[in-house]
């Protein structure tokens, strides 16, 4: 179907003939429209979604990047762009408004006149929170009862609330003064007598987050207690919106690559690779590898404080390269290792102490294997007066290096800087300074150079 959907659109472009086009996105699923988007011209983006459906229109404008829909909602017919508006839930469209406004606030103010009165409302207050935080993530489209209701009366108000909800799966209860109270699910609202008032049967222990939280912890949260809807509330205990499991999933998607951004040394947020232009990428890795050539030049430091080692025993060069990479390689598993313990809550910097002696007999015993493989090298090499040399450099360099890549992010997390930034290009910098001293320190001292 892809490839038929794709073919159809070049199509229609190159010979102006729409009308199949418009009967082939009529039965395309959402995905499949999605997975074609972007590999279309920018002529044929704006076919899509001028052609599309009003609703299937505004479900795949929502999964385009901001950068995207502030481009189509200046260049789409004034008539689609309406519908579209119109068809978005309110966290999306103020998304959509938010990153408009941050291009073009003229444009901003002309499409909030498409909407009446009560959105512009509800969009502006969504809009005063900050996009990383849970009021940035949540909706106000939700159900809310009153304790007091019978089940029957709250049937009855479901079948008027529920089209303009975003889940009808889980009701709220609030007080007088819109303070969270308890939660019904409509399982147990089914179940329930009729007669049967909403304080007997609601859940009065709550989980919920504020308005400032920020997004990782509302979706560690969802995660912990597998929740597909969270509320919020602001700071007097209202309830403000709801979070569901589909922003928390684009949450998680963004974390993630985000911190495998940072791993890789390329610290810019909301990097998108198919959009960003040369320049913008040779800014983002730019810096982390000024900073790391600068740390790296420290080694021709060393090796030139050495350098009447290295004229002494030409032979101690040949292994200089399995040293340092296999330094390299046990600090980044180390350091990958810690920061994903951190991140999913199974370690706190507090556990320090615990991690250090589980990590420095790790250590050991790597280090032990590992000099003992590559000391069976350099015997078969015929270079036995290096062979202490050798084996005892690389031990210590790997419990060394392996007790770098776990302590760093504890660091970083204790001082409040993200752990991911101990990058894997940065750990293996390290663990080459510390190789090469190691090293030729141990040869200097055991062959009296």
């Amino acid at each position: 179907m892809r490839e038929r959907l794709l073919s159809t659109i070049r199509s229609a472009l190159a010979e102006g003939e729409t009308e199949g086009l418009r009967e082939a996105l009529e039965e395309a699923r959402i995905q499949e429209i999605l997975e074609v988007f972007d590999e279309l011209p920018e002529e044929g983006q704006h076919l899509l979604l001028t052609l599309l459906p009003k609703d299937k229109a505004a479900q795949v404008f929502s999964e385009l990047s901001a950068e995207l829909q502030a481009e189509h909602l200046k260049t789409l017919p004034p008539w689609r762009v309406q519908e579209i508006l119109e068809e978005l839930s309110l966290d999306d469209l103020a998304d959509a408004l938010q990153a408009v406004k941050e291009e073009d606030p003229e444009l901003a103010r002309r499409l909030k006149a498409y909407l009446d009165p009560k959105t512009q409302a509800e969009v502006e207050e969504l809009t005063q929170y900050e996009e990383d935080e849970a009021g940035g993530l949540m909706t106000p489209e939700y159900v809310a009862v009153r304790a007091s209701m019978t089940v029957e009366e709250v049937l009855r108000f479901l079948r008027r609330a529920a089209p303009d909800a975003e889940t009808i799966y889980y009701l709220y209860v609030v007080d007088e003064e819109g303070r969270l109270i308890g939660v019904l699910s409509l399982r147990d609202l089914i179940v329930a007598d009729p007669k049967t008032r909403v304080k007997e049967i609601m859940n009065p222990d709550v989980v919920y987050v504020r308005t400032d939280t920020d997004q990782e912890e509302v979706a560690r949260l969802m995660a912990d207690y597998d929740f597909t809807v969270l509320p919020v509330v602001d700071e007097w205990g209202r309830l403000a919106g709801i979070v569901t499991i589909d922003d928390v999933v684009d949450v998680l998607e963004e974390e993630a690559t985000e911190d495998i951004h940072k791993l890789a040394a390329v610290d810019v947020p909301d990097l998108v690779y198919s959009e960003a232009g040369p320049l913008r990428l040779w800014l983002a890795r730019l810096r982390w590898l000024v900073i790391l050539i600068l740390t790296g030049m420290v080694t021709s430091s060393i090796l030139q404080g050495f350098a009447s080692v290295l004229e002494a025993v030409t032979a101690l060069a040949f292994y200089l390269p399995v040293l340092l990479g296999t330094g390299g390689n046990t600090g980044n598993q180390s350091a990958t290792l810690i920061i994903r313990a951190l991140a999913t809550r199974d370690l706190e910097p507090r556990d320090w102490r615990r991690i250090l002696l589980k990590e420095a007999l790790v250590g050991s015993l790597l280090g032990g294997s590992l000099a003992l493989l590559l000391v069976g090298k350099v015997a078969l090499d015929g270079h036995t007066a290096l062979l202490p040399v050798v084996g005892l450099a690389l031990f210590l360099l790997v419990l060394f290096a392996n007790l770098v890549g776990a302590m760093l992010p504890l660091g970083l997390r204790r001082l409040g800087v993200d752990p991911a930034l101990v990058s894997n290009p940065l750990i293996a910098t390290l663990s080459d300074v510390l190789g090469l001293l190691i090293y030729l320190l141990v040869a200097r001292l055991i062959l009296n150079l």
